[in-house]
């Protein structure tokens, strides 16, 4: 799948803006600050929905308006689609394809897959769980539909046993309400860590094949580490994971031993929220030894092993690429893109124009104060 075009409007600095893009690699360069990042931006909402720069919707529209809208024809096969997303103060986000509503805007998700990366993506390895939970979740929802339906139901059921634990006294009904949250989180959060435990050592395998290109020496191997006592043979190694049944008794009998912890810390202890992915360079934890070069070249592999899975059944992925350019030799910065190439379209960015054999077969964009023109 890829992007023939994209349609920009009161989004960041554009007031207007279509683009037809290439099939293969679109360079953007242009000073910083000049709209480059917010393209790739756009894309992203036609992907997820929203802002894979972590911005807020109301942040996005263009200073003044009241709202934003993005389109695009994504290609599939033979299969063109057209996708438009708006946001409004007033009403919100609606997204149409082909002209027709979604009931949900988790519907949009699968339409367009895409894998971003920026420098500031060291936080993966470098911050808390949650950066590395997101990544695995990001990844998951775009492949499988499923996945995405108990992401969200777990979520939305961890707010409600939250609330039931804050608010719990020691009385038959509060118990009640409690263990019914308690069967709907064990139902969605088994299906979720049964999801991860069988990507882990895919994505794992991908990583460690890119991790040896951008760090010649270097091992890279991840392994996920759950809240949930599975036991060392479930933890997403050596391509073994236990069936969601085996993780739900499991994750029953967790909640169970710290019912009264829970009761009286007002929160949940255990599950799939708390979890992490261990990241290993050459067997250390990278987290805690890991150099600043070393976050960096894990951080490019953890991306490439990411548009690699996303790219597994051969449906191809849209690799967004911000600046990248900055934390590589011109040599490597080829080679990378030779291996983007591979996965199917590819949007970077730059500050500095593209030269070597890549710029020749590359679409050439220059961005200037909101203003893009085909080179």
């Amino acid at each position: 799948m890829w992007l023939r075009a994209l349609r920009l409007e009161n989004f960041r600095n554009y007031e207007s803006l279509e683009l037809e893009l290439a099939q293969g690699l679109n360079f953007f360069s242009g000073p910083n600050g000049s709209g480059k990042t917010s393209i790739l931006e756009g894309v992203s909402y036609l992907a997820v929905a929203r802002s894979l720069r972590g911005s807020n919707d109301g942040e996005v529209g263009r200073w003044g308006e009241g709202g934003f809208g993005v389109g695009g024809d994504v290609v599939t096969g033979e299969r063109s689609s057209t996708v438009v997303l708006r946001f409004s103060k007033a009403a919100g986000k609606e997204v149409t394809v082909d002209g027709e509503p979604l009931a949900k805007l988790s519907d949009l998700v699968g339409v367009l897959r895409v894998a971003w990366f920026c420098p500031e993506d060291t936080w993966i390895t470098k911050g808390q769980p949650a950066a590395r939970r997101k990544l695995i979740d990001l990844t998951l929802c775009q492949l499988d539909p499923a996945y995405l339906s108990s992401l969200t139901g777990y979520r939305r059921t961890l707010r409600q046993r939250n609330e039931a634990l804050l608010t719990w006294t020691p009385d038959e009904e509060s118990d009640r309400i409690v263990e019914v949250w308690t069967e709907r989180l064990v139902e969605y959060g088994s299906a979720v860590v049964a999801k991860r435990l069988e990507f882990v050592p895919r994505f794992s395998d991908a990583v460690s094949q890119y991790q040896s290109f951008v760090a010649a020496g270097d091992t890279l191997s991840l392994r996920y580490r759950s809240s949930v006592p599975l036991g060392d043979d479930a933890t997403g190694a050596e391509g073994r994971s236990l069936e969601q049944d085996d993780v739900a008794e499991k994750y029953r009998e967790a909640l169970e031993s710290r019912s009264e912890d829970e009761r009286r810390r007002g929160f949940t202890l255990v599950g799939p929220h708390r979890d992490d992915l261990d990241v290993r360079l050459n067997g250390r934890v990278l987290r805690t030894f890991g150099s600043q070069g070393q976050h960096r070249t894990a951080a490019i592999a953890l991306k490439l092993g990411e548009a690699a899975v996303l790219d597994s059944d051969g449906q191809g992925v849209v690799v967004l690429l911000d600046d990248i350019l900055s934390e590589l030799d011109d040599e490597r910065a080829g080679a990378l893109i030779d291996l983007v190439g591979g996965h199917g379209q590819a949007l970077m960015t730059s500050t500095r124009p593209m030269a070597g054999a890549a710029a020749e077969d590359a679409a050439g964009f220059v961005v200037e104060a909101g203003k893009v023109e085909r080179q």
